[in-house]
C-alpha cells in the first residue's frame, strides 16, 4: 500500500497522464488520471495499479478514486480498493461550511468524521498546483495531504536541487526529501516541472528501488528475470533449532539500526541491543474465570470490541459461524480465546500468499488466506463473543526463517495475552518481535509499511537459549524439554536432531506448528495401540506429525506405518508446562 501511495503523489495536471512503475527494475504496475468538467462540477479520476509476487503467488492490487469538486467548492470523494476478492469502499464529503471536518462513510461500517490539519491539501490538483509553482520557484515544499483508502494523514517534506532535465521535460527540478503516511516514512526523490507537474519519483521499499515515472519517458534498464521481491527481502535466516516452538524464552541481538520496539511481559529491552522474548504466562486461576463483557464495556475496553470495515462481526454472516463454534454458555474469555483461535486455524483451509488483504467478513465468506485473514477473523468472533481483541504486526520466527506477521491479543483483566490463530497456539509462541498493536479501524492502522521499513537493515541473531544435551535414548532442551525413546539413540549435528533405534533410521526428527489441512492431505490418523496417542502419517511422503498434548507437535520423517504407530507408543516427552 505504501507503493501505491507513491502514485497518488503522481499525476495530478490536465490532459490525462499515464505512469509506469517498476520495483527493484522489474515493471510492477502504473497509473492513470484523467480530468472533466461537467457543467459547473469538475472531477479528477484516478486509477492505480500494482502486481507484486509473494512467495511465488502473484497479488494484484488497485485503487480507483474519483474527487468531485461544485461551484460552491463543496468537495466529495469516492474510492475503491481492492486487495482479495472483495474490495473496500466508501465516500467522504467536505464543505467550506465546515472547513475543519472530513466526513468518511466507508460501505461497511460506521461514519468517522476526521479533523483536518490546517493547511492540508484534500483537492489533488491543489497538491500539483503546489508542486509547480515551488519548482519555479526553487522552494523548498510541505504539504499534507490525504489517503482515502487507508485514512491517513500523509505529509511531504522537499527540498530544491537544482535542474535535472529529463527527456521531454527540459525544465525539471530535482527534489529530494520524505514522505510520512502512519508510522511508515520513506525517503523520496522527485521531479517537478513547472510546466507539467510531477514526472518522476524515486524512493525505497524494504530495500528494493521503487521508480514511478510518466509513461512517454524511457523506461529504465530491467534487471535480468525476476530477482528477489519485496516480500522475500523481508526474511531473514535463523540457525536450525529442533525445539523452537516449545521454546520459552529467547535471547535476541540486534546487528544494524534498531527499531523503537514495545516492552511488555513478553518482550523487553536489555543492555547492548538485546531483547528478552518470552511465551505469555498461562492464565491464572482468577484471570481464567474471566467472563466475557456483558453490556456496556468499560471505556480502556471498549475500541477492542467496536466493530470496524474490517472486522464487520454485527453481519449476519457471523451467526453461522458462531453456530459452528457451539460454545456450551458459561464459557470464560480465555476459553472462548482458546476455542477461537482453534475454529479460525481450521476455517481458513486454503492458507496461501494470494490474498493481499481481506476483511473479516470476506475471510468469513471465502476461508483463505495469510496471517492477516487469520488474524481479523479471530478479532472478529472474539469481539462477537464480548472478548477484547486487538491485532499485533512484527516478526515471527518460524524453522529457519524470521519473517513479518500477524496475530492477536486478548484482553485479560491487567494484561493483554498474545494467541496465533495461524499457527492454532495459545498462548502463542516466544520466538517472535512485536512492532506494535492495532484495534483494526482501518487499513491504515494495521502498520505493515511500517513493519516492513523498520525490518530493513537491521539483522536479529539469536543467543545461547540453553544446551541440548543427547544422552543415549535421551534428548534434553531448555526450559525442562525432553524426550525419550527406550533402544532408541539420539544425535544433534548443526542443530537439526535425528532419532535411530536397532530396526530404523535415522529420522530427521523436530518440534513443528500444528500441521494444517493441506499438509494433512493424504495421511492417515493413527492412535497408538496402547497409549492412544494421535498422530497423523503419510503414506507418500513418509512423515509422521505427533499431537504430543498441550499444542505440542512432534514432526518425524522417513519412518513406515509400522514404525510411526511403534513411535506413537513408546516415545515419552516432557516439558517444563
Amino acid at each position: 500500500m505504501l507503493a501505491l501511495t507513491a502514485l497518488t503523489l503522481l499525476g495530478q495536471a490536465n490532459p490525462p497522464q499515464s505512469f509506469r512503475q517498476w520495483m527493484g527494475g522489474q515493471e510492477v504496475g502504473g497509473s492513470t488520471q484523467e480530468t472533466r468538467l461537467d457543467g459547473e462540477e469538475r472531477e479528477v479520476r484516478t486509477r492505480e495499479w500494482m502486481v507484486l509476487s509473494r512467495m511465488g503467488q502473484d497479488i494484484r492490487e488497485e485503487v480507483s478514486e474519483t474527487a468531485r469538486k461544485a461551484a460552491g467548492g463543496r468537495l466529495t470523494f469516492t474510492w475503491r480498493l481492492q486487495l482479495s476478492s472483495e474490495p473496500f469502499e466508501g465516500r467522504a464529503e467536505w464543505s467550506p461550511r465546515e472547513p475543519g471536518i472530513l466526513s468518511i462513510q466507508p460501505a461497511q461500517g460506521a461514519a468517522v468524521r476526521k479533523e483536518v490539519p490546517t493547511g492540508a491539501l484534500l483537492w489533488p490538483e491543489d497538491l500539483e498546483t503546489l508542486l509547480k509553482e515551488a519548482a519555479r520557484k526553487g522552494a523548498p515544499v510541505q504539504a499534507t495531504t490525504f489517503s482515502f483508502p487507508v485514512q491517513q494523514w500523509s505529509t511531504l517534506h522537499l527540498e530544491p536541487q537544482g535542474g535535472a532535465p529529463l527527456p521531454g521535460f527540459p525544465d525539471a527540478v530535482r527534489f529530494t526529501g520524505e514522505e510520512r503516511e502512519g508510522s511508515a516514512t520513506a525517503p523520496v526523490e522527485i521531479w517537478i516541472s513547472p510546466t507539467a507537474g510531477q514526472v518522476r519519483q524515486r524512493t525505497e521499499l524494504g530495500g528494493l528501488e521503487l521508480l514511478t515515472q510518466r509513461a512517454e519517458l524511457p523506461a529504465p534498464v530491467q534487471g535480468k528475470g525476476p530477482g528477489e521481491g519485496f516480500f522475500e527481502r523481508t526474511l531473514q535466516t535463523l540457525p536450525p533449532h529442533p525445539f523452537q516452538p516449545w521454546v520459552a524464552e529467547w535471547v535476541l541481538r540486534a546487528e544494524g539500526p534498531l527499531p523503537g520496539l514495545p516492552e511488555d511481559p513478553q518482550q523487553t529491552r536489555l543492555p547492548g541491543g538485546r531483547w528478552r522474548l518470552r511465551r505469555a504466562v498461562p492464565p491464572g486461576p482468577a484471570e481464567a474465570a474471566q467472563l466475557p463483557t456483558a453490556g456496556a464495556p468499560s471505556p480502556e475496553e471498549a475500541r477492542f470490541l467496536s466493530p470496524s470495515p474490517l472486522v464487520q462481526f454485527q453481519d449476519p454472516a457471523f451467526a453461522g459461524l458462531i453456530r459452528r463454534l457451539a460454545l456450551p454458555p458459561g464459557l470464560s474469555r480465555w476459553e472462548i480465546a482458546r476455542r477461537v483461535n482453534s475454529f479460525v486455524f481450521d476455517w481458513i483451509t486454503e492458507k496461501d500468499f494470494t490474498v493481499g488483504f481481506a476483511s473479516a467478513l470476506e475471510v468469513c465468506h471465502h476461508p483463505r488466506g495469510d496471517c492477516t485473514e487469520h488474524g481479523v477473523l479471530a478479532v472478529a468472533l472474539l469481539r462477537r463473543l464480548g472478548v477484547p481483541a486487538r491485532g499485533v504486526t512484527g516478526w515471527v520466527g518460524l524453522g529457519e526463517v524470521l519473517g513479518l506477521h500477524f496475530w492477536v491479543e486478548v484482553h485479560l483483566r491487567d494484561r493483554w495475552v498474545p494467541i496465533d490463530p495461524t499457527f492454532d497456539q495459545a498462548p502463542a509462541s516466544a520466538l517472535r518481535i512485536k512492532l506494535g498493536e492495532t484495534d483494526l479501524s482501518d487499513l491504515g492502522s494495521v502498520g505493515w509499511e511500517g513493519a516492513a521499513l523498520a525490518f530493513t537493515g537491521v539483522k536479529w541473531r539469536p543467543e545461547q537459549e540453553g544446551p541440548i544435551a543427547c544422552q543415549g535414548d535421551r534428548v534434553s532442551g531448555p526450559g525442562g524439554i525432553q524426550l525419550r525413546l527406550p533402544g532408541g539413540h539420539w544425535d544433534l549435528q548443526h542443530g537439526l536432531l535425528q532419532l535411530r533405534t536397532s530396526k530404523g533410521g535415522p529420522w530427521p526428527t523436530q518440534a513443528v506448528n500444528r500441521p494444517s489441512e493441506s499438509q494433512l492431505r493424504g495421511a492417515s490418523h493413527l492412535a497408538g495401540t496402547r497409549t492412544l496417542r494421535l498422530g497423523w502419517w503419510g503414506p507418500a511422503s513418509r512423515v509422521l506429525w505427533m499431537d504430543l498434548g498441550d499444542g505440542r507437535w512432534l514432526q518425524v520423517e522417513g519412518v513406515s506405518e509400522v514404525e510411526a504407530y511403534e513411535l506413537l507408543d513408546q516415545l515419552v516427552a516432557a516439558t517444563s508446562s
